[in-house]
């Protein structure tokens, strides 16, 4: 099965790219409408498509093949359609009318799959959960949903970068998260730290991970200009591990997004995204969407231990494919912290775990 996400500036161009690369038979997942990130705030708005198919390299073939040898359209049946519909919108439903209609025809789940309440009571989003069923069929156990989820799923570990920044809203867990790396990185890797905060912000946080820096005897810098941040950068060259504190901030605030482009343009470094295992599904979205401008390398779930489930994990990396790299299950430092790993996310989604 594939998964992919296409912008356009209408509905029907979007659908155009979808039919053009996943065929036909391409499921529609989520639509939404976003600002283009290039141009700021003067962005122009977009439509997003999220598509899925159950790829079947041949049978693609044969479809490409099938329309590419079809005859046109005779000119009077062209124009019949075109004062069938005559303007952008009428079209762009009669598309998406035709899209669901052959979803109908594809889907083997005909009646409620058994399963369905089990996975929609875990958190996962309806439509992805329709879509995994209809992948597996009305025979399909839960050994087949977890072969599928770990297919779908992605889990990685972060890049090799020496300057990792920690990004998220407020009281996500930023400064508890980068002690626990931090910790770990010191007491068991045996590496080299430095820790660097640009929250003068919020009460607190300055004295918080100066206290850590000082438990760890490791560098601590707390700065609050892009200036001073390369200034901090060139005294630790001899550190492996820059780990960098954000302001925690509201993901409406496009302004504070720019503040932090700032501080990063021109630095090779790794972005992590933390968000609370808990968060809503929109929430979710809306924030991964505020912090797509500082291109988020992997994301840290964070308090799975205040969480009833993992679904909204699992919706979430459906949708976005940004790779999940740890998982916070607790406040002790640093022993409540783990590196993600595919089984886990799955048992914990099923309520296995």
């Amino acid at each position: 099965m594939q998964i992919k996400t296409y912008k356009a500036v209408s509905m029907r161009d979007a659908l155009a790219q979808v039919k053009a690369e996943l065929g036909p038979q391409a499921v529609i997942v989520s639509t939404r409408e976003v600002k283009e990130n290039a141009y700021g705030l003067m962005g122009r708005p977009m439509i997003e498509v999220v598509a899925a198919v159950d790829y079947d390299a041949e049978a693609h073939r044969r479809t490409l093949g099938a329309h590419q040898g079809s005859r046109p359209r005779p000119q009077a049946e062209e124009a019949e359609s075109r004062a069938a519909v005559p303007d952008r919108l009428g079209q762009e439903i009669v598309e998406l009318k035709e899209m669901v209609r052959r979803l109908m025809e594809k889907s083997e789940v005909r009646e409620p799959h058994p399963l369905r309440d089990k996975l929609l009571s875990s958190g996962i989003r309806e439509s992805l959960v329709d879509l995994v069923l209809s992948k597996l069929g009305a025979k399909g156990g839960m050994d087949e949903v977890r072969a599928l989820l770990a297919k779908l799923l992605k889990v990685e570990a972060p890049p090799e970068k020496r300057i990792r920044v920690f990004l998220g809203t407020t009281g996500v867990g930023k400064t508890t998260t980068i002690a626990k790396m931090a910790g770990h990185a010191v007491l068991t890797e045996g590496s080299r730290v430095a820790l660097v905060t640009l929250d003068s912000y919020r009460i607190g946080a300055v004295d918080q991970s100066r206290i850590y820096a000082r438990i760890l005897n490791i560098p601590f810098f707390a700065v609050t200009t892009p200036g001073e941040f390369r200034s901090a950068l060139s005294q630790l060259d001899s550190v492996d591990h820059v780990l960098v504190d954000t302001v925690g901030r509201s993901p409406f605030c496009s302004q504070y997004i720019r503040q932090l482009e700032g501080f990063f343009e021109g630095v090779d470094a790794c972005m992590f995204l933390l968000m609370p295992v808990a968060t809503r599904d929109p929430e979710m979205d809306t924030v991964t969407r505020a912090f797509s401008p500082l291109k988020v390398d992997r994301m840290i779930f964070t308090k799975a231990d205040e969480a009833s489930g993992f679904g909204g994990v699992v919706t979430h990396n459906m949708i976005h494919r940004i790779p999940i790299s740890h998982i916070t299950t607790g406040q002790r430092v640093p022993e409540d912290m783990e590196e993600a790993r595919l089984e886990t996310v799955i048992a914990r989604t099923l309520g296995d775990a």
